[in-house]
């Protein structure tokens, strides 16, 4: 085999590694596709944001951990939750609500853009460890799916949808009786000020791709803990942001869609 020679070989996968990686400006610093994929075959993003002029943070702008939970798994079980804060330590992670980032010195060394890559990949991988656990009731998703066959509303469960920036946004429920609803359930514990602002980003992401878009998010108080910047976020991205009990506001609102 003539061309099984090392120069050639490292010539073949630099040529793969150059055109697998991606960089775009953004608001806050760059945006790096880097040659790595989560099971599902999308490739890992990280952004890079400059801190100091001494040091940049590495985030995966919350996708990671988005990923994993859409995918079905219940990161709150013993065993996940064990593992997956072993795996955090070990690639030096922070989480922060959804987001998980690292903060590196500047020059930036690349090998730490790789471990941190390699880290989001290997955490990703939790989804096919262990089966995920029946989910304790969300009274709010039961109370919202009530509400959908009482109008006898067709839906579709983890409906995804496209934005103009972020591609493939999955939203718990999709009905589209005249203008189309889509309708998110926070199941997130606790604080969740953090999971607000991503998806307030999202809600203006799939609304500038379809301004007839009417977004929904049911939240439980006794389970979350909705702040005034929560809230804000909420009501602003937000056609209907309420607590699952305000059943006249969600039927509200699909009359509207109805209308339309």
């Amino acid at each position: 085999m003539s061309s099984l020679h090392p120069d050639e070989i490292r010539k073949i996968l630099l040529g793969f590694w150059d055109s697998a990686l991606e960089i775009a400006s953004t608001k806050k610093g760059l945006s790096l596709a880097v040659p790595l994929c989560y099971p599902d075959g999308w490739q890992v993003v990280i952004d890079l944001n400059p801190l100091t002029p001494k040091a940049v943070r590495l985030s995966d702008g919350g996708k990671t951990l988005h990923w994993l939970v859409g995918s079905g798994q219940n990161i709150d079980t013993p065993a996940i939750h064990a593992l997956f804060n072993e795996k955090i330590k070990a690639f030096e992670m922070v989480q922060d609500g959804w987001e998980l980032y690292r903060d590196v010195a500047w020059p930036l060394d690349a090998s730490q853009v790789q471990l941190f890559g390699e880290g989001l990949v290997a955490l990703s991988y939790l989804n096919y460890l262990y089966e995920p656990m029946v989910k304790a009731a969300n009274v709010a998703r039961q109370t919202l799916e009530k509400v959908f066959h009482e109008r006898k509303l067709e839906i579709r469960p983890n409906h995804r949808l496209d934005g103009r920036v972020e591609k493939k946004i999955t939203v718990d429920y999709f009905v589209k009786p005249l203008r189309p609803v889509a309708f998110q359930v926070l199941g997130r514990r606790g604080p969740i000020t953090g999971y607000m602002e991503q998806w307030g980003f999202r809600w203006r992401d799939l609304r500038d791709a379809d301004p007839a878009l009417l977004p929904a998010m049911i939240y439980d108080p006794d389970v979350q803990e909705i702040d005034g910047t929560a809230l804000a976020i909420g009501e602003a991205g937000c056609e209907l942001f309420c607590p699952y009990y305000e059943t006249n506001k969600i039927h509200d609102l699909l009359d509207l869609a109805k209308r339309n």
